[in-house]
């Protein structure tokens, strides 16, 4: 599981935070790779379960993903499961 720093940006463009930390699991499949991970964030961040946003990672790739989870256990960090909705490059 290779962990990443990343910046996630809305639909519109505008940035939603940075330096992010997150680990991404990459699959390959008969027809292509799929990808998700989990991402660190603080409570402010307002990603919302079920919206798409875009990702840029720390190595240059980009792609959307959609919020599967987002956990809240007390204290100021959420842990966040995302979905690849569609390639990683």
């Amino acid at each position: 599981m290779p962990f990443h720093r990343c910046a996630i940006h809305k639909d519109d463009g505008s940035t939603l935070a940075s330096a992010v930390d997150i680990n991404v699991v990459e699959v390959q499949r008969g027809d292509g790779s799929e990808w998700h991970g989990t991402m660190t964030v603080t409570h402010l961040a307002g990603l919302e379960a079920g919206r798409r946003y875009r990702i840029v990672l720390d190595d240059g790739r980009t792609g959307e993903f959609m919020v599967r989870r987002n956990t809240f256990a007390g204290g100021t960090d959420r842990a966040v499961a995302i979905q690849g909705m569609g390639p990683l490059r």
